[in-house]
């Protein structure tokens, strides 16, 4: 056992977890709702939808976050996880659809059954005046609620890059947004690959988050499985527990071996 997994084993000692069967997973716990992020799994799913969420559910997911419907109706998709024994109570939405057809892309999410609509990129032409943004993510925000959906932006690193003008990113977007209509989603890697401690963040601003990603971070900067780096995962889970975050999502963004990296991650995760 890696002294990382150590850590994640003496969190869920914390929090009651330690003394259950490995089959009696840490998710009946109040937080410990673990799920995939399927842009993991993305080529697999887009092959083979059905099967690859077999596969998720085969090894000890009872969640996921959506990127795409996997070419079926978000009702149909809905039905087929509910076959399987998956939910999906999170869901990406790309910043066109933002712009172009919120209604609709929100009426998707409705009838997938969906909690929480998701920002999910921001692309370098876009990263321009974040005051603007903070509007406009008050504006989805609003319809968001109106069908009882909760709007929630995650972020990658350039959210902690100051602009020219000394400010950070992420605090605007804080600053200028509404805490009933948005929330953040904390991706834990790369709020680390910028230099920021995932957890400082949680401790200061976990009042706003409601998700969080849960990728790991090697000696090296690059991404790996839960459990086998750098990040400190169980005060990480330990505090969003205490903060009353319902899901965290598995995710790697280019593993080698998709399956292999997170088997790696579930396991550690649930001990």
């Amino acid at each position: 056992m890696s002294i990382h997994r150590r850590h994640l084993l003496a969190g869920f000692s914390a929090l009651g977890l330690v003394g259950l069967s490995a089959n009696a997973a840490a998710l009946k716990q109040p937080y410990q709702k673990i799920g995939l992020q399927l842009y993991t799994v993305r080529d697999a799913f887009s092959a083979d939808p059905a099967g690859t969420l077999q596969k998720v559910k085969a090894l000890g997911y009872d969640y996921i976050e959506t990127i795409s419907y996997g070419g079926m109706a978000p009702a149909a998709l809905k039905a087929k996880l509910a076959e399987i024994g998956l939910t999906a109570p999170s869901a990406h939405i790309g910043l066109n659809d933002w712009q172009t057809r919120p209604e609709a892309a929100l009426d998707d999410l409705a009838a997938l059954g969906a909690d929480y609509a998701v920002l999910a990129w921001m692309p370098p032409e876009d990263r321009k005046d974040w005051k603007v943004l903070g509007e406009k993510m008050n504006t989805w925000g609003a319809l968001a609620k109106a069908r009882s959906l909760s709007f929630a932006y995650h972020n990658h690193d350039f959210e902690f890059t100051k602009t020219a003008e000394g400010e950070m990113p992420y605090h605007l977007l804080l600053e200028n947004t509404d805490p009933a209509l948005v929330n953040f989603e904390l991706d834990c890697y790369w709020a680390s690959f910028a230099g920021h401690d995932p957890l400082h963040i949680l401790q200061k601003h976990g009042d706003r988050i409601r998700l969080l990603h849960l990728k790991d971070k090697a000696a090296d900067g690059s991404m790996a499985p839960v459990g086998e780096g750098t990040i400190d995962f169980a005060a990480i889970l330990a505090k969003a527990n205490d903060l009353g975050i319902k899901y965290g999502f598995v995710e790697h963004d280019n593993p080698a071996d998709p399956w292999a990296s997170i088997a790696t991650s579930i396991q550690n995760l649930k001990g």
